[in-house]
């Protein structure tokens, strides 16, 4: 699997995406199919394979993608998502290792950069507009505590902040 378009953009922010997601990709691509299937990583809910990391990264990316979404719509936002309504982190990666799994590393991979360039293409927007830096323009960007965070925030810790988390676990694999 071919790494994601390398062009420059106009948001850093998508920049440091296209950057963090292409390491996980490349990193993902130096495995076997069969690598990238064993349960060998130690996580939060026992062991997990490349292949469930992954499937969490789409998933966290396709929950970022409906609330922004619905924020434009203004539709409320129910978080996280997904049919959970508290912030289960366990029970949410189980529920990502089911939905968004895949028994062909390539297939995976085409998926995680399907979302990923979803992501950059609306990040790219709302840097034009102005609006991925401001706080209180989106409504689902409230913190429980009533802080108010900038999309580019809530955007940053779904991707590079995770992809660069999960890059670490995968080449405890290549070692």
């Amino acid at each position: 699997m071919k790494s994601l378009n390398t062009v420059t953009y106009q948001a850093p922010l998508s920049n440091d995406i296209v950057r963090s997601a292409n390491r996980l990709v490349d990193a993902v691509n130096e495995l076997s199919n069969t690598v990238f299937q064993e349960k060998s990583i130690m996580g939060t809910s026992g062991m997990v394979s490349v292949a469930d990391i992954i499937a969490y990264q789409i998933g966290w990316a396709t929950l970022l993608l409906g609330w922004y979404r619905s924020g434009l719509t203004g539709e409320s936002v129910v978080m996280p998502g997904d049919g959970f309504t508290t912030w289960d982190y366990v029970g949410l990666a189980q529920h990502f290792y089911k939905q968004y799994q895949y028994d062909d590393k390539a297939k995976a991979l085409q998926a995680f950069q399907t979302v990923v360039q979803e992501i950059i293409s609306f990040v790219e927007v709302e840097y034009v507009t102005g609006n991925l830096e401001k706080e209180g323009v989106w409504s689902w960007c409230i913190l429980a505590s009533g802080k108010k965070w900038p999309l580019s925030k809530w955007v940053q810790v779904n991707t590079v902040a995770p992809y660069k988390r999960a890059l670490v676990q995968i080449r405890k694999v290549l070692k």
